[in-house]
């Protein structure tokens, strides 16, 4: 997670010195109650697992102190399918696992949100994003680069969205000189420098959503215009 703590303190100066990691000790408690972990949230426990210091992602907390107490409450979790790794601080009660049935590229798996509850039907589950890593660049990049940009516009694709494709978006951002953010693959971060992107696309289903910011009213008028005649869908200004 070296790279993502580094694309964190382009935004956030001094993040490095915020976080904490995960004890071993603490570590190898969870492996004994989850079983294995995917390589991909050990990681994150071993850069900032204990804490990620002011820094909240999704409205939620990632401590891992959070999940062990999961487990010991929840114990029917234990060694099962869904591995509780962030707890909803927001209006939601639905809290963050990894799908260890969907797993993602060498050592990830599928984000979805659930409540605590035993009898939850998997089916029920809403997935998020393809896996852990992606979950993090995209909510970062969320919280701190967009905030950054005073004039922002969102574009949603329909629930039907068969007629509209999110590769219209990046063939756009790309011919206007935003360059794409790696390592996220799914979704897509951009960076122009003046203006931003953050495309989302939803794991599943074809769906999708992006945020474009500008710290120019009249830049992100011209590229409103030219994202909806490209996208064919129709933008409202957000927060």
């Amino acid at each position: 997670m070296k790279s993502l703590v580094e694309f964190i303190e382009n935004y956030r100066p001094g993040f490095s010195s915020e976080i904490v990691p995960a004890d071993e000790i603490d570590i190898a408690l969870l492996e004994k109650k989850a079983g294995s972990l995917p390589g991909a949230y050990r990681r994150f426990l071993e850069s900032m697992g204990a804490s990620m210091g002011d820094l909240e992602l999704a409205e939620a907390s990632f401590s891992i102190d959070g999940t062990l107490d999961v487990y010991n409450a929840k114990t029917w979790l234990q060694h099962g399918r869904y591995i509780p790794v962030a707890g909803d601080n927001g209006p939601s009660s639905f809290d963050w696992f990894l799908d260890r049935s969907s797993p993602h590229g060498l050592d990830d798996c599928l984000v979805v949100r659930r409540p605590l509850a035993k009898n939850y039907p998997p089916e029920a589950s809403s997935p998020q994003y393809v896996g852990l890593e992606e979950f993090l660049y995209c909510e970062a990049f969320k919280e701190l680069r967009l905030p950054q940009l005073p004039f922002r516009r969102k574009f949603s694709s329909p629930d039907d969205a068969v007629a509209h494709r999110s590769d219209a978006v990046t063939a756009l951002a790309e011919e206007k000189g935003f360059k794409r953010i790696p390592p996220a693959e799914h979704c897509a971060l951009y960076e122009r420098g003046d203006a931003a992107l953050l495309l989302y696309r939803h794991p599943t289903q074809p769906t999708f959503s992006f945020i474009l910011g500008c710290e120019d009213s009249e830049e992100l008028e011209r590229l409103r215009q030219e994202f909806e005649t490209r996208t064919g869908l129709k933008s409202v200004a957000t927060r």
